[in-house]
């Protein structure tokens, strides 16, 4: 044999050994979503040898930290986002992180300008046994609150504050149609997984705990004024009651987070940075979820797939 075609066999050997013995391989997807392949090895029986764990949702499904943000990446995916911190836990078949930064619930099952994320739904196919969804937020108005409530002192007036919250609250013809909405979004994914797909919708983490005050101390540090708390608390809850909503009526397993490490606790889940968004500290975005509530969120998902048993 001549040499090169020598050297060609012995690069393709090496090429298969570390397919088949590497633990984790990234495969580029032909949309540049993120898609990974494990040994195929699976610890926890509620998702089938074979399985495919698909994370979908916004950036509270995609932040993690900054260090590990995948570079070019329109969506702002981190590898130690959740999707990635339950894909170690679980370790399935395969892994496809769909979650994008600023996706609504027509980013979900819609062609968007993102061309790493259009569709997530397209990520979700017959081979999907785990489906974890962080969504809504986008859809109800999140981005107008976080402006006029916190972010722009241009605009962020109490009155300013009060007028976008009430706008989508239970009741009001924004928060029906965003839930009606996302219950069509939930039939859509699991009609495309398999059928024994357990779909997993996950609420938010809180910025603030639900009542009493928060550390004027840590929100002057922020530059985000006391009296938007309690409008926040009041556009929160309507979220969460979305979300609660939707998962009991499409048959969907609820993730209550965690409430007990707000963005002003020792350790908080969540980190509130600097009244502008400038400020983007080591181990998280501002007014997004940290490294420790994703890993907190991960260990609860974990925890109550151990509890459900084996689908039929």
């Amino acid at each position: 044999m001549p040499r090169t075609l020598r050297a060609t066999a012995a690069l393709l050997v090496v090429c298969l050994v570390a397919l088949v013995v590497g633990a984790s391989t990234a495969i580029g997807g032909g949309s540049g979503y993120i898609h990974y392949q494990s040994n195929g090895r699976n610890y926890i029986p509620d998702l089938p040898g074979g399985g495919q764990y698909v994370s979908m949702g916004d950036s509270y499904a995609a932040s993690g930290s900054l260090s590990k943000r995948y570079a070019l990446d329109f969506c702002s995916r981190n590898s130690d986002d959740l999707g990635h911190v339950l894909a170690q836990r679980l370790q399935p078949n395969t892994f496809t992180d769909r979650a994008c930064s600023g996706a609504s619930l027509d980013d979900l099952t819609q062609l968007s300008w993102k061309p790493q994320s259009s569709p997530q739904i397209y990520g979700v196919g017959p081979f999907t046994r785990l489906v974890t969804v962080i969504a809504g937020a986008n859809s109800l108005g999140f981005g107008g609150v976080i402006t006029r409530c916190f972010t722009d002192p241009g605009v962020r007036t109490e009155a300013a504050c009060r007028e976008e919250v009430e706008r989508n609250l239970p009741g009001t013809q924004g928060w029906n149609f965003v839930r009606a909405q996302y219950a069509a979004t939930i039939d859509a994914i699991r009609k495309a997984g398999a059928p024994d797909m357990r779909l997993l919708m996950v609420g938010y983490l809180p910025l603030f705990p639900a009542e009493g005050e928060v550390d004027p101390a840590c929100l002057a540090a922020a530059e985000i004024p006391q009296w938007s708390v309690p409008l926040w608390r009041t556009w929160y809850d309507a979220l969460q009651r979305m979300v609660k909503e939707v998962a009991a009526d499409r048959g969907a397993i609820y993730i209550d987070p965690p409430v007990d490490h707000p963005a002003c606790s020792p350790d908080p889940y969540v980190a509130l940075r600097g009244a502008t968004i400038k400020g983007e500290g080591p181990d998280s975005f501002g007014l997004h979820p940290t490294v420790l509530g994703q890993r907190a969120l991960g260990n609860l998902i974990e925890d109550r797939l151990r509890g459900l048993a084996r689908p039929a």
